[in-house]
């Protein structure tokens, strides 16, 4: 063994040459005896303190170290928790279900409450039919950027004769006049829908504000037209120029290009009225309060297809933690076994190293005696007997752990007897309880719509 030294290496540590020596000056391997030198009993002390006790130490830390990890295993409580997988489904179900069936309660709640919004924006404003209007407002908000972007890169041309920084600054001046026009336009659309009121004074009033605001749409765009006429005869005093001219004669414009960008305002301005108008229904107020009852009825679907999908992740979930668990009981079962098996295979090492260390001491004493026949040069002195190890006073080994931990291991092995069936009724077990779950949820499901009156909403 490694942990037994070499006779020489002893030897050479115990310098048993020089105690010979001394032995011999002092005349004690002269005469026979049956009793044992000091020496002699200093190398028995050496190999019982020095390296059976050092081999102790390393052997009952081992021991120690597996001990500790046996300590770690937790087969029995994951083997209870297994077992308990019923009751831990169970109240891991019944809370989610009393969690979903408060978020479908607020999601019912917000149903019925929209839907009695848009009941009554119905009654009020005497509407039978449905909100008309774009489900996705991108296509149309796209072709507005475009409508808008295609203006200003027209009337940036005609506007960057007249600018100091030339086609840069027509697009600047062109951009500006773009988002004016997109402004009125806006405007329009608002009082163009708020003319299909039920209110006579309402459309009343906002029957000026559109008159209003198309005159003075027609003013700016026509003033536009003046601007860039103006421009070919002074830069810098065309705006004055072009409130004059349009104050005193607003179709006196003479110039070809210039009409060309009244059209095209005038145009761009249409379009934009028009498809801000087509985005929502004629009637003002109708989509948003539309759009807030199918979202809502949107989101309470959600809630329904989310709330299986919940319990079905929860069952997932634990059945995934159950298998976890059962490949921890088995792994953990190997572990601990071959654990002892190498705490057992320690203690025989340990034992063997007593024998060892027996061999040791008797080539030491040998070596002992045969070193002073030589020194002697006579008959060779009667040596007492070869020094026995005391094994009563030599350390023990701690194996109290071991010993708990083999019964240990017979209870363990009646578990792993019967842990495939555990593990089969702890999986029928979750699946029992989310067919049940399940049932509950759509029984919930039905008295919700049926208390709401959301059937066929």
């Amino acid at each position: 063994m490694a942990s037994i030294p070499a006779t020489k290496a002893a030897i050479s540590t115990l310098k048993i040459e020089q105690r010979v020596e001394r032995d011999v000056k002092a005349g004690i391997p002269e005469s026979d005896r049956n009793s044992h030198t000091e020496s002699e009993e200093s190398l028995r002390s050496y190999v019982t303190s020095e390296i059976i006790g050092r081999v102790h130490r390393e052997r009952q830390a081992a021991l120690d170290e597996q001990a500790d990890r046996r300590g770690e295993a937790r087969i029995r409580q994951h083997y209870q928790e297994l077992r308990n997988t019923g009751r831990i489904i169970h109240q891991r179900l019944t809370n989610r279900f009393s969690l979903l069936s408060r978020e479908l309660e607020a999601a019912a709640a917000t149903v019925s409450s929209t839907r009695m919004d848009l009941e009554i924006f119905r009654l009020r404003n005497g509407l039978t039919r449905d909100a008309e209007y774009r489900e996705s407002r991108i296509l149309h908000y796209s072709v507005i950027f475009l409508v808008v972007i295609l203006e200003t890169a027209l009337n940036s041309f005609f506007l960057s004769k007249g600018s100091e920084l030339g086609l840069v600054g027509g697009f600047f001046q062109a951009l500006i006049i773009s988002l004016v026009n997109l402004g009125f336009a806006g405007f329009l659309a608002f009082t163009l829908r708020n003319l299909f009121h039920a209110s006579i004074l309402r459309k009343g009033l906002f029957l000026c504000l559109f008159l209003g605001a198309t005159a003075l749409t027609m003013l700016f765009v026509l003033g536009v037209g003046h601007y860039r006429e103006a421009l070919e005869s002074d830069p810098f005093a065309a705006s004055g120029m072009a409130v004059a001219s349009l104050s005193t004669q607003p179709l006196a414009i003479r110039d070809f290009n210039s009409w060309i960008m009244v059209i095209v305002s005038g145009m761009a301005v249409m379009l934009l009225v028009a498809k801000l108008f087509l985005v929502d229904d004629r009637y003002p107020g109708y989509t948003a309060v539309t759009r807030r009852h199918l979202d809502a009825r949107k989101r309470w679907l959600l809630c329904c297809a989310d709330a299986f999908q919940k319990v079905n992740r929860e069952a997932e979930e634990t059945r995934r933690e159950v298998s976890e668990r059962e490949q921890g009981i088995r792994s953990e079962f190997i572990e601990f076994k071959a654990s002892i098996e190498r705490s057992e295979h320690i203690r025989r090492q340990y034992e063997e190293d007593i024998v060892k260390a027996q061999g040791l001491l008797d080539e030491l004493i040998r070596y002992y005696q045969s070193h002073a026949e030589r020194i002697t040069n006579r008959r060779a002195a009667y040596f007492g007997k070869l020094l026995q190890v005391e094994l009563e006073k030599l350390p023990q080994l701690n194996t109290a752990g071991l010993e708990q931990h083999r019964e240990d291991l017979t209870c363990f092995e009646r578990v792993m007897a019967v842990l495939d069936e555990e593990y089969a009724v702890a999986m029928d077990a979750i699946g029992q309880k989310l067919e049940s779950i399940s049932e509950e949820i759509n029984t919930t499901i039905e008295r919700i719509e049926r208390d709401r009156g959301l059937t066929g909403v």
